[in-house]
């Protein structure tokens, strides 16, 4: 009957290191005050594969029954080795070798995984250390870039909204001034006809007084006398006054189609700059501002025109200042991506210096494997020549 092992402060620490840096295994104190060659080797392959090597076992590592193949005697060997150069990392004059896998003691298992899971912590430590920087880089990377393009969106936008003021600004000032020239001219002109017509008016009326008058006395002349040479004649003049009077009231008519027509054409004027009017609702406020003091008052056109231009330069000043904090965004930009560059750059060396490593340390180990099998042979043919040699003497004993 199995008894439970006594749970000691350094079998405790190094359960608690096992199971925070290998949380799969859930290591228990059993395992640590019982070990087995199958616990051990099911540890040290996930220990290993942390590190991001290939550990492929040829065997079940969940296989507690005996198996005495050469390929398992092999596997387990190398992962000695492998476990005791971790080892000899903090305690160069340290061991590990088959026969402690094989036939595990507590005391020397305890030993020999504290300084393996501190190993494996620091390597995580150093791990997060290195990357971190890394990841920052890249992260602030992106974030200059999705700046950089949006502030090139922005001032894209920029452009072609000042473009598109200034155009519409100098159209609607161009119009402006025509219809200002048009204006008063028209105002002079509606004034001249409304004179002409109220003048021609008042001969209108005061010649068809004339003509009623002449009417009435003619016909009360002719029923008092009869016609003679001064009624004919007479009445050829009132003929006449009444052809003037007709002509009169054409040319007057005449008049008032052309007095309409200037006032349709003084209405669609006008008309014109109350559109324009309403355009200029969507512009900016300032532009607004400008339009209705060049309605008020048209000798301050050039002064306005010169705050225009002053805020267009100031547009583009505000554009050369985007230029410049692009291009200032972009030297820290170059200047973030090459201290990235020289950090990868430490980095990859380490890991080629690593590879480096790790290729000597495997042609080390397949030097050993071979000389190891090379000295298996050599024990076997010694074995084989000891029993012919001992069956040569028992026979020469009979003899």
């Amino acid at each position: 009957m199995a008894t439970n092992p006594t749970i000691t402060d350094e079998m405790e620490m190094v359960i608690q290191q096992g199971n925070t840096l290998l949380p799969d295994l859930h290591i228990r104190p059993s395992d640590l005050g019982n070990p087995t060659e199958a616990f051990l080797t099911k540890l040290y392959v996930h220990y290993l594969r942390c590190f991001g090597l290939r550990v492929d076992p040829p065997f079940n590592v969940d296989n507690e029954r005996p198996d005495t193949s050469r390929e398992k005697r092999v596997f387990l060997i190398k992962l000695c080795r492998q476990v005791e150069r971790i080892v000899q990392i903090t305690f160069p004059n340290k061991t590990y070798t088959y026969l402690d896998i094989m036939r595990p003691a507590p005391k020397k298992t305890i030993k020999t995984l504290d300084p393996l899971f501190n190993y494996l912590a620091y390597y995580k430590m150093f791990k997060r250390s290195v990357l971190m920087p890394v990841e920052e880089s890249i992260k602030t990377r992106e974030a200059l870039i999705a700046e950089i393009t949006s502030k090139r969106c922005q001032l894209e936008n920029r452009k072609e909204k000042a473009a598109t003021v200034k155009t519409d600004i100098e159209n609607y000032q161009a119009s402006i001034n025509e219809l200002l020239e048009e204006v008063p001219r028209a105002q002079a002109e509606l004034a001249k006809d409304n004179k002409t017509c109220a003048e021609q008016r008042l001969e209108m009326n005061s010649l068809g007084n004339q003509h009623t008058e002449l009417t009435n006395q003619i016909r009360h002349w002719e029923q008092l006398v009869v016609e003679d040479d001064e009624v004919l004649t007479l009445k050829k003049q009132i003929e006449d006054i009444s052809q003037d009077i007709e002509n009169c009231k054409d040319e007057l008519a005449g008049q008032e189609k052309v007095f309409n027509d200037q006032r349709h054409q003084i209405e669609t004027n006008l008309n014109m700059v109350n559109e324009i009017e309403k355009a200029l609702e969507v512009l900016p406020s300032n532009c607004l501002d400008e339009y209705k003091e060049n309605l008020k008052q048209q000798e301050l056109v050039e002064k306005q025109l010169s705050a225009l231009e002053a805020q267009n330069q100031k547009i583009l000043n505000e554009i050369e200042t985007n230029n410049v904090e692009l291009q200032q965004s972009a030297e820290q930009f170059q200047i973030c991506k090459h201290k990235y560059d020289e950090e990868c750059q430490k980095l990859q060396q380490q890991i080629d210096a690593r590879k480096t490593r790790f290729e000597e340390q495997k042609k080390t180990e397949e030097e050993r494997t071979k000389n190891m099998e090379k000295l298996q042979r050599q024990l076997q043919e010694q074995e084989l020549m000891g029993k012919i040699i001992e069956e040569m003497f028992l026979e020469l004993g009979k003899n």
